[in-house]
């Protein structure tokens, strides 16, 4: 594990998940950690080494001075340090929601971070596009969502017993609560706070769609078929933002909801490895 600080002092974390070949980057969603792509990275070792991110204020990174900096420029930064920790110039990418938002951002700002990218929803927004606020769901269910636990077993029951997380693969639950949670004296705590997911939900910067004709990277926009009430923003963006791209095709997923990558690991995998071993 390596974290590596930013200059406003807080930090991310890189975990090296092992495997054979060229180096690929995993980012994950708001809210989540490098965990959610267990089930996937069993199925990218035998073509690549596996790296995951954990970006400030997920998973194994700790929160040093509170309130958070979310502001998209310092994830750019975190995925920039990591992609030099890695060390092997240009290498692909993999992203979920708000990991691909950033990985596409940072190749954006940055031409030629990345060879090959695959990104599954990522959440980019057109300019006069509102940001939610205060009042939207999303924002509303982070600021409340429970943070402590009797025991991680608790915790994993509680998850996989309603959606989005009822259907996904177990093993990639429990991978994401483990590595998203710390114990205390009473069960555990969630390291990713309520308030830093919120505020990146509410935070952000709109993107002029047509500056991503200058990524002539390859890159894959994957999106699920199926949609989730409430949820409708990021499968939605999917094809906007593929066709805008220099270099851009759509992959539409059957079954699979905005956590296809917890939900069928393999078949997501295969995906993957069919747009970077070429």
């Amino acid at each position: 594990m390596m974290i590596l600080n930013g200059d406003d002092g807080e930090h991310c974390v890189v975990h090296d998940f092992g495997g054979a070949g060229p180096p690929v980057l995993l980012t994950h969603g708001n809210g989540l950690n490098a965990g959610m792509w267990a089930t996937v990275v069993p199925f990218l070792r035998s073509h690549r080494r596996c790296f995951g991110l954990d970006f400030r204020g997920h998973g194994a990174s700790r929160v040093i001075t509170p309130p958070l900096d979310v502001d998209r420029s310092r994830l750019v930064d975190e995925v920039l340090n990591a992609v030099a920790a890695i060390g092997e110039g240009a290498i692909d990418a993999v992203g979920h929601s708000l990991g691909g938002a950033t990985l596409l951002r940072t190749e954006l700002e940055n031409p030629q971070t990345f060879r090959k990218l695959w990104l599954f929803e990522p959440v980019m927004v057109p300019e006069g596009h509102l940001r939610p606020d205060g009042d939207h769901p999303l924002v509303l269910a982070a600021r409340r969502r429970r943070s402590e636990f009797a025991s991680l077993d608790e915790f994993i029951e509680r998850l996989v017993s309603k959606p989005p997380y009822s259907q996904c693969e177990e093993s990639a639950v429990r991978a994401y609560a483990e590595l998203g949670s710390q114990p205390t004296t009473e069960g555990i705590a969630l390291t990713c706070s309520g308030e830093t997911e919120a505020e990146i939900f509410s935070s952000g910067t709109p993107t002029d769609f047509s500056t991503l004709e200058s990524v002539r990277s390859p890159v894959v926009v994957a999106r699920g078929q199926a949609v989730a009430a409430g949820n409708e923003l990021p499968p939605a963006m999917a094809e906007p933002i593929a066709s805008h791209l220099g270099n851009g095709q759509l992959l539409t997923m059957e079954g699979l909801t905005h956590f296809g990558p917890m939900e069928d690991g393999e078949r997501v995998a295969q995906a993957v490895l069919a747009h970077l071993v070429q």
